[in-house]
């Protein structure tokens, strides 16, 4: 199979609180943000990132008659992998974001890793190597 491209997407109930997230939050480059039509798609460190209405898959995959929420662990993470963690961290808290987990060291990888979520409860990892 040969792939020309590939991006992550999240299924999302408010995109436009979502897209605001991503662009004025998180600073992703916006390539294109069409809220009216349920889209929305950013750029971060050569990964397409795009948002896409939850109801639209749903009825798209014919499953919009199963529960749209669920108490389970989490299934998808974003990772990202930055520079000067405790600086964006005490930034990302002055735009209210609020840290599952706030900065902690991992001496078992040698990283430092930090929580939060995006406002459809997407989970966001920060990561920074650390020698």
């Amino acid at each position: 199979m040969e792939v020309k491209s590939a991006h992550t997407r999240l299924f999302v109930t408010d995109i436009g609180a979502c897209a605001e997230f991503y662009r004025d939050v998180l600073k992703f480059k916006p390539i294109t943000v069409q809220i009216e039509k349920g889209y929305a798609e950013f750029e971060v460190a050569g990964l397409r990132l795009s948002l896409f209405r939850q109801q639209e898959m749903s009825e798209i995959l014919r499953t919009s008659d199963l529960p749209s929420g669920n108490n389970c662990q989490d299934k998808v993470g974003l990772i990202l992998s930055v520079q000067n963690i405790d600086d964006i961290y005490h930034e990302l808290r002055q735009a209210d974001v609020k840290f599952a987990e706030p900065p902690t060291q991992n001496q078992e990888f040698s990283l430092k890793v930090a929580y939060f979520r995006d406002p459809a409860g997407n989970l966001i990892g920060l990561f920074e190597a650390v020698m």
